[in-house]
Parts: structure tokens; sequence; C-alpha cells
């Protein structure tokens, strides 16, 4: 049964609608769309009232998108969007299916962060190590960070100590005041401006909750206007570049409007619990990863004089290579970066001009940037590339938060399989988890099925998990 906004279609009982379902948690560049071939509606009565007679002409050009859900002796198989493409009395209601992952953030999707109204901040008349919002939760806070290139060569002459954020005896004393915002308190943000639930484990860790946007942006009022303290990333690019480095998950439901953020490495380090042994036909294609190893690397700030020549922190990670393998490289790129820690000091450390209306610097550029807030240490607000055994550094993530997906690189392939499946293991498919199969622990990568289901289901496998 399909139905539209609610109403139930007529479908003549020997159609099938094609299903091409993605994983979406196998790629970092992008955010994969599942797929769908839906028969043509006809145009019996029933369904010329629900697609409201727009097949006549003067029914005008109003064209919504609606509400599609596919349902098989009570199962939901797949729950969407339906676009029609095509109305004729004679032929019927032609459409396609969409996720509308494409627009899961509507008119915000591809705008820049720091084009987005996430409006101001007041800054109390006695500054504060850390603000909070309405809710009590940390909005943005402001760390001490050596920078005794933020004013350039003109430091000396308004007597700047070279420090942001400069905090002495329980006090902010004359410095340039730079906030920066927490990663979770955005993501929230963001989801109250786009009408979209965000939760997950990520927004919940006891360490990467902490996790703050660095930015060289003074504030010269009384409050802070929140988007110029953002990177420069549309909220698409913004997530995944977070995904990249926290190696997360995304379940995206839009209708619902609502994404989970998660963890692949705890996908991949969960115990398999589902079998498909005894659902397999007769023989399968085996076919292997070329690229066994994983390279990790990080844009630096090529403003900051300390990044500038790419200090060994900051070095490329590539995995080892594989013994019988051809050993391709399958390449990782942060365009978040981090910043050094004073050897001296203890305080996070960079040489670079800030952005600021003195001495001409309103155009100075500053890259995004990540550290991990650890609040008053030491009577310091203290914030660092490092928290809790997890570490910024591209070698550093290689052992946390890419330590599973690095093994599986060196030992997976991939297995491409018929299966006899029913419209209850459809319904039930969970991308995220593991299917044992023959004495093999699997990830499904796509599934092609038709339903009803009147054949096999072909799924392409990646094996060694």
């Amino acid at each position: 049964m399909i139905r539209l906004n609610g109403f139930e279609v007529y479908v003549p009982s020997k159609e099938s609608v094609a299903y091409q379902l993605v994983n979406p948690h196998l790629l970092y560049d992008t955010i994969p769309s599942s797929q769908a071939t839906i028969p043509v509606f006809p145009a019996v009565r029933t369904n010329r009232a629900i697609f409201d007679y727009w097949e006549e002409p003067q029914a005008g050009a109003y064209l919504p998108e609606m509400h599609y859900e596919h349902f098989f002796n009570g199962e939901l198989i797949r729950e969407g969007y339906f676009i029609l493409t095509e109305a004729s009395l004679q032929t019927g209601y032609k459409g396609a299916f969409t996720d509308r992952l494409g627009l899961f953030f509507g008119d915000y999707q591809n705008l820049s962060l720091q084009q987005i109204d996430f409006g101001t901040i007041p800054l109390p008349v006695s500054l504060t190590p850390v603000v909070n919002d309405h809710e009590n939760a940390p909005t943005c806070c402001f760390p001490t960070i050596v920078n005794e290139n933020f004013y350039g060569a003109n430091g000396a002459s308004i007597f700047y100590a070279g420090k942001v954020n400069d905090y002495q005896n329980g006090d902010y004393v004359f410095s340039p005041v730079v906030p920066q915002f927490f990663v979770c308190w955005v993501l929230k943000k963001i989801g109250q401006i786009t009408g979209t639930k965000i939760t997950g484990s990520f927004l919940d860790h006891p360490i990467w909750s902490k996790l703050i946007l660095v930015n060289l942006r003074e504030v010269e009022a009384h409050s802070v206007t929140v988007k110029n303290h953002l990177p420069n990333f549309s909220i698409v690019q913004f997530i995944l570049e977070l995904r990249k480095i926290s190696n997360l998950k995304f379940t995206f439901n839009s209708v619902e409007k609502s994404l989970k953020i998660d963890f692949w490495e705890d996908a991949l380090s969960a115990p398999t619990v589902r079998d498909w042994s005894a659902k397999g036909t007769m023989g399968e294609n085996k076919t292997p990863e070329n690229n066994t190893r994983i390279r990790l690397s990080m844009s630096v700030d090529s403003n900051d004089a300390l990044a500038k020549d790419k200090p060994a922190a900051f070095a490329d990670y590539i995995s080892p290579e594989v013994a019988g393998t051809s050993n391709g490289i399958a390449p990782m790129d942060f365009k978040f970066s981090t910043l050094l820690a004073d050897v001296v000091s203890g305080l996070p450390i960079c040489k670079q001009e800030g952005q600021s209306s003195q001495f001409a610097q309103d155009a100075k550029a500053w890259a995004p940037r990540l550290l991990f807030w650890h609040g008053l240490s030491g009577a310091r607000p203290l914030a660092l590339p490092s928290m809790g055994g997890i570490s910024l550094f591209p070698a550093d993530l290689a052992q946390t938060t890419w330590k599973e997906t690095i093994a599986l690189r060196q030992r997976q392939f991939y297995l491409s399989k018929d299966f006899t499946i029913n419209e209850t293991d459809i319904a039930q498919l969970d991308f995220s988890k593991k299917y044992h199969i023959d004495g093999v622990d699997y990830i499904i990568a796509q599934l092609n099925v038709g339903v009803p289901v009147r054949g096999v289901a072909t799924a392409l496998l990646l094996g060694g998990v």
C-alpha cells in the first residue's frame, strides 16, 4: 500500500516499486540518497482526487511535494516524498521518489554560516570565561591564546602584551576579546533556525561536547554577532567536516526533520547480531579493495607563521602497507585544523594577524580551527588541542576516532550476492549494523530490491568487518 499525504493510492496489483537503497555512512564528502522507481498511478477517480485533478489545465501550476509512505503487511518499507513529474487522464500520474536530503535544511542548505542570522550574544560587563544561553548551556568561551602577531607590527604602540583574551588574577585585562563558540551550541542553533531536531551521542559526549570553533575576529562592541565568528562553511560542509574529524555517523529523517549524530567507530566495534546466512542464494562475485591505506591530511592556516611549514604534529598520517595488496591510498582531507600548544606557557599558540578594525585589519583572513575547552585550569581559561586521551592532530586521530575504520580498510573486500528476503527484512534494514553471512561479517553498502518482493534482492556487501 502506498499513501500520499495520508491517502491510499490505487496501484494495480501487478506493479511494484524498485528500490536502490544506499548506505549513507560510507562516504565522507557527500550525503548519498536512496532512489526508487515508482510505477505510474492510473488516473482513476481515487487517484485523481489525491492529486487534486492536477491533469486538468484549469487546475493551475501549483505542484507541492507529497508525503510518501509505502507499507506492506503493516510494515513501513520506505518513507519520503513523491514529486509529480507528469499527469494525464489517459496515461496516469508519473513521478519520482526523493528523501529530500539535498534540501534537508531548506533555504539554509547552501548558505554560509557567516550569512545566517544566529543572533547576538550580550557581553557581560565583567567578562567571564564562559557565557551561557538562557538554558544555561555554554554558548561561547574566552580562552587565552598566545599570539604576539595579532596586531602585526603595531601591537607595541598600544601596549599589547601578546595574548588574546588575556586573563590575570581572576579578570580579563586589556587585550583583543575573541569569543570561541561551542560546536554543540552551534549545531543546536542550526536546528532551531532550520526547524531540525538534532540529537545524538556526539552532543552528549563528555569530551567532544567541549569542542570549540577557534577564530581570530575581535569583538569591538558590547555584544557579539555570532555569525562573524563562525567558519565560512555551508551547513552541509560544516557537518561533513565535523564528521571527518570525529568520524561521525549521520542518521537523517527528512519527514520527521531530525538528524541524529553518533560515532561510526561505535557501529564498527558493536557486536554482530543479524544473520542473513539462510537468506543467501548460491554464488557471488568477490572483488578486492585496492586502496587499503588511509591518509589523514589536515589543511593548516597558511597565515599562521607557526603552521606555515607544517610542523610534525600536523603531518599527514598514512596507515601501514598491507602485504599482498596494491596498497593504494584513500585520502581523507580535513579542512578543520587546530592550534599548537606553547611549550613555555602551556597555552594554545599562533603567530597570525587577527581580524580587527584597528590598523586596517578588517579583511584579515583566518581558517577554521578546533580546540577542546578545559575551563579554568590553574586560574587560566584554557583550551587545548587534546583532552581526555583524544587529540586533534592526524596521527592521534588515527589511534582514536579512525582506529576501527583504518583497520577495516586494511582487510575489506566487496561481495555482490543475491538474497531471498521478505518485506520485513527491508523494513528493518539498518545500514549501521553488521550482518553475518556464512562465517563472515559484512556491512550492506547497497541493496536493490522490488516491493512487493517477487524475486531475489541484490546486495553489494563490504566484507572484512
